[in-house]
Protein backbone atom coordinates (compact mmCIF):
# COMPACT_ATOMS: atom_id res chain seq x y z
CA UNK A 1 0.00 0.00 0.00
CA UNK A 2 1.18 3.48 -0.74
CA UNK A 3 1.79 6.01 2.49
CA UNK A 4 -1.32 8.04 0.77
CA UNK A 5 -3.64 4.93 0.57
CA UNK A 6 -3.19 4.45 4.38
CA UNK A 7 -6.58 4.14 5.90
CA UNK A 8 -7.86 7.16 7.79
CA UNK A 9 -11.58 5.86 8.65
CA UNK A 10 -11.26 6.51 12.26
CA UNK A 11 -14.52 6.20 14.43
CA UNK A 12 -12.54 4.20 17.36
CA UNK A 13 -8.87 5.32 17.39
CA UNK A 14 -9.72 9.01 16.47
CA UNK A 15 -11.35 9.61 19.31
CA UNK A 16 -8.32 8.33 22.00
CA UNK A 17 -5.31 9.21 21.74
CA UNK A 18 -4.07 5.61 20.47
CA UNK A 19 -2.98 5.59 16.93
CA UNK A 20 -2.02 2.55 14.75
CA UNK A 21 1.40 2.24 12.44
CA UNK A 22 1.34 1.28 9.54
CA UNK A 23 3.95 0.62 6.83
CA UNK A 24 3.35 1.50 3.64
CA UNK A 25 5.48 2.50 0.30
CA UNK A 26 6.67 6.08 -0.08
CA UNK A 27 6.99 7.86 -3.05
CA UNK A 28 10.67 6.68 -3.45
CA UNK A 29 9.86 3.00 -2.86
CA UNK A 30 11.05 2.99 1.01
CA UNK A 31 8.39 1.57 3.50
CA UNK A 32 7.70 4.50 6.15
CA UNK A 33 5.90 4.58 8.86
CA UNK A 34 2.51 5.75 8.70
CA UNK A 35 -0.27 6.91 11.61
CA UNK A 36 -3.92 5.40 10.99
CA UNK A 37 -6.55 6.42 12.91
CA UNK A 38 -8.04 3.05 12.18
CA UNK A 39 -10.00 1.37 9.06
CA UNK A 40 -13.46 -0.22 9.19
CA UNK A 41 -12.90 -3.85 9.43
CA UNK A 42 -10.44 -3.09 12.32
CA UNK A 43 -13.10 -1.51 14.02
CA UNK A 44 -16.03 -3.64 13.06
CA UNK A 45 -13.58 -6.00 15.12
CA UNK A 46 -12.67 -4.08 18.01
CA UNK A 47 -16.77 -2.86 18.54
CA UNK A 48 -17.28 -6.54 18.58
CA UNK A 49 -14.97 -7.36 20.80
CA UNK A 50 -16.21 -4.84 23.14
CA UNK A 51 -19.76 -5.98 22.92
CA UNK A 52 -18.44 -9.89 23.99
CA UNK A 53 -16.69 -8.24 26.65
CA UNK A 54 -20.01 -6.30 27.62
CA UNK A 55 -21.99 -9.30 27.65
CA UNK A 56 -19.84 -11.61 29.94
CA UNK A 57 -19.89 -8.62 32.56
CA UNK A 58 -23.24 -9.08 32.81
CA UNK A 59 -23.04 -12.39 33.52
CA UNK A 60 -20.75 -11.56 36.35
CA UNK A 61 -22.95 -9.38 37.57
CA UNK A 62 -25.61 -11.95 37.97
CA UNK A 63 -23.18 -14.02 39.47
CA UNK A 64 -21.98 -11.73 41.98
CA UNK A 65 -25.37 -10.94 42.97
CA UNK A 66 -26.24 -14.45 43.48
CA UNK A 67 -22.79 -14.68 45.68
CA UNK A 68 -20.32 -16.45 44.09
CA UNK A 69 -18.27 -14.15 42.94
CA UNK A 70 -16.83 -10.66 43.62
CA UNK A 71 -16.42 -6.98 42.44
CA UNK A 72 -12.89 -7.84 41.71
CA UNK A 73 -13.91 -10.35 39.29
CA UNK A 74 -15.70 -8.27 37.47
CA UNK A 75 -13.52 -5.56 37.42
CA UNK A 76 -10.10 -7.96 35.93
CA UNK A 77 -12.55 -9.14 33.24
CA UNK A 78 -13.58 -5.31 32.07
CA UNK A 79 -10.52 -4.30 32.05
CA UNK A 80 -9.45 -6.85 30.14
CA UNK A 81 -6.97 -8.66 32.85
CA UNK A 82 -5.96 -11.31 33.65
CA UNK A 83 -5.23 -12.54 37.53
CA UNK A 84 -1.59 -12.78 36.61
CA UNK A 85 -1.64 -9.36 35.09
CA UNK A 86 -3.13 -7.78 38.78
CA UNK A 87 -0.35 -9.76 40.64
CA UNK A 88 2.36 -8.07 38.74
CA UNK A 89 0.36 -4.57 39.47
CA UNK A 90 -0.48 -5.10 42.79
CA UNK A 91 2.44 -7.46 44.37
CA UNK A 92 0.02 -9.76 45.49
CA UNK A 93 0.16 -13.36 44.39
CA UNK A 94 -1.77 -14.86 41.46
CA UNK A 95 -3.29 -17.09 43.68
CA UNK A 96 -4.28 -14.49 45.96
CA UNK A 97 -6.08 -12.52 43.15
CA UNK A 98 -7.95 -15.76 42.16
CA UNK A 99 -9.01 -16.42 45.52
CA UNK A 100 -10.07 -12.82 46.08
CA UNK A 101 -12.52 -12.88 42.97
CA UNK A 102 -14.66 -15.45 45.15
CA UNK A 103 -17.19 -13.23 47.30
CA UNK A 104 -16.74 -15.29 50.72
CA UNK A 105 -12.98 -14.13 50.42
CA UNK A 106 -13.32 -10.58 49.03
CA UNK A 107 -15.80 -9.67 51.73
CA UNK A 108 -12.45 -10.22 54.00
CA UNK A 109 -9.82 -8.14 52.45
CA UNK A 110 -8.79 -5.24 54.53
CA UNK A 111 -9.03 -1.80 54.05
CA UNK A 112 -5.62 -1.62 52.84
CA UNK A 113 -5.54 -4.24 50.39
CA UNK A 114 -8.79 -3.02 49.04
CA UNK A 115 -6.66 0.39 48.35
CA UNK A 116 -3.75 -1.94 46.99
CA UNK A 117 -6.02 -3.73 44.36
CA UNK A 118 -7.83 -0.48 43.23
CA UNK A 119 -4.65 1.53 43.03
CA UNK A 120 -3.25 -1.22 40.84
CA UNK A 121 -7.14 -1.03 38.92
CA UNK A 122 -6.91 2.63 38.17
CA UNK A 123 -10.19 2.66 40.18
CA UNK A 124 -11.28 3.84 43.87
CA UNK A 125 -11.98 1.73 46.28
CA UNK A 126 -15.81 2.86 46.08
CA UNK A 127 -16.05 1.50 42.87
CA UNK A 128 -13.42 -1.56 43.11
CA UNK A 129 -16.60 -3.08 46.14
CA UNK A 130 -19.35 -2.33 43.79
CA UNK A 131 -20.92 -3.53 40.50
CA UNK A 132 -22.18 -0.01 38.90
Amino acid sequence: MKTNEVPQDGSILEKSEVRDVCYAVDENGEYKQVISVGWDPKNDAINYAWQTINEECEEIKKEIIAGKKSPLALHIHRLVMTPEILAGYSGFTKHQIKKWCKAKHFNKLSESELEILARALNIEVKQLVSID
